[in-house]
């Protein structure tokens, strides 16, 4: 079965290269640093290493405390983060410089990821939430470099898939990987798996951890009072396709209510940018986008944020926020941000992947799901015009974050002693 997965990921590199120049076309960088992703790497080979693989924008997010702890607890060790897009490469850049070693994650094969390994020779390896990568797992169990997998969570929808991939590293599945499961119902889903029993702790969701740092919120308010000061504003955050016409035809009935109302539209993936501008445009609808700059905002009806690290910024400024990805099958995205940020939350059906966070904000009165544009404007309207409603919201949103920190604590004792040793 190895054979064959170890022929198939060569096989499939040519379809993996022309998906990566389709997304170029939006976004060049996704064909810089390729020689990062056959594990080719250039200058001195850094020693001590520590490695976190965070995917993407929102699993480097999520990762910032725990990075934070291994840098503070071992200063004598260089942590090194691996994503997979340029946007948690660019995240990775905006907060650390180069206080930390980054690189792309090198694509599965044999050849990229045993030289991957022979460059860094890592001491340890930490996944947040739970990315299966059969080449680097089975690898890792042959270079004696223990696994954590941190924040980890199964959902129901990929059992099926993760049952299949868990037999390419059964050993070491078996003997050396540690889990951070986030909860109970995640435990027993690894366990089922193969996962010996010894090394899983429940440890709670790594992103209730959250930290906003305090000139973001300034920021947001200096923001708020030159630009928004007298608007309602909404964010839908997180879109994905198709989304955006839900969200579109939601907000024209919106406007039919309260004319002064903004939308504020952030596409998850950067290479969309592009392609919900026309969108917007398509609807007739007088919008301005943020790479413009700020300036004459006054008449318009949509800002689209079309740049990353402002999110949070329009979060703390919004009367309510729809998060997307929930729409249609994605699963769902973090509903943690604008919880933290005080914003009452909307979101769609779909939130397989965040279900657990999901229910407590739900069972907290801090949650409003809803399936259609309809249903979405009605929610908005709702909220912003019902001060009551919206500070239940908020308060149930806090209390839930609150209730639930921890988990990087958690997840810190069980790394630590496999360092020390």
């Amino acid at each position: 079965m190895r054979i064959l997965y170890i022929i198939a990921t060569y096989l499939a590199l040519p379809i993996v290269f022309l998906h990566m120049l389709f997304k170029s076309f939006n976004d060049f960088t996704y064909l810089q640093r390729m020689g990062e992703r056959f594990g080719y790497y250039k200058g001195e080979k850094p020693l001590n290493i520590l490695w976190v693989h965070a995917v993407s924008y929102g699993e480097v997010k999520a990762a910032i405390p725990l990075i934070k702890q291994l840098r503070l607890n071992f200063p004598e060790k260089k942590v090194l983060i691996t994503t997979t897009t340029p946007s948690g490469s660019r995240l990775i850049k905006e907060l650390y410089d180069n206080k930390v070693h980054h690189v792309y994650l090198p694509y599965d094969t044999q050849g990229s990821v045993i030289r991957f390994f022979k460059y860094f020779n890592p001491e340890i390896a930490i996944i947040i939430e739970t990315e299966l990568w059969p080449n680097i797992f089975h690898y890792c169990g042959v270079y004696k470099v223990p696994l954590v997998l941190a924040s980890a969570c199964v959902s129901d929808r990929s059992i099926s898939l993760y049952r299949v991939l868990f037999k390419l590293f059964q050993k070491t599945v078996s003997e050396g990987i540690v889990i951070g499961a986030q909860t109970q119902e995640d435990a027993e889903k690894f366990i089922s798996l193969g996962s010996d029993t010894r090394k899983i702790k429940v440890t709670g969701n790594i992103k209730f951890d959250i930290a906003i740092p305090s000139e973001s919120m300034d920021e947001a308010k200096e923001l708020k009072s030159s630009y928004f000061q007298d608007r309602t504003i909404w964010v839908a955050a997180s879109t994905h396709e198709g989304e955006e016409e839900v969200v579109l035809e939601a907000h024209r009935l919106v406007l039919k209510d309260n004319p002064n109302t903004l939308l504020v539209i952030a596409p998850r993936n950067p290479d969309r940018f592009s392609a919900v501008k026309k969108i917007i445009k398509y609807k007739k609808f007088n919008f301005h986008s943020w790479s413009e700059g700020l300036s004459d905002l006054d008449n318009k009806e949509i800002l689209l944020l079309d740049s990353l690290g402002q999110l949070n910024l329009f979060y703390s400024m919004a009367n309510a926020s729809f998060v997307g990805g929930s729409l249609f099958s994605v699963g769902g995205h973090n509903l943690l941000e604008p919880a933290s940020l005080k914003t009452p939350i909307i979101t769609g059906p779909c939130i397989d992947n965040i279900k657990d966070i999901s229910q407590k904000l739900k069972q907290n009165n801090a949650l409003v799901i809803v399936k259609d544009s309809l249903e979405l404007a009605n929610s908005i309207n709702q909220i912003t015009q019902n001060k009551e409603q919206s500070d239940k919201m908020i308060l149930g949103g806090l209390k839930v974050i609150q209730e639930n920190k921890g988990s990087t604590e958690k997840i810190f004792e069980l790394i630590k002693p496999l360092i020390d040793s």
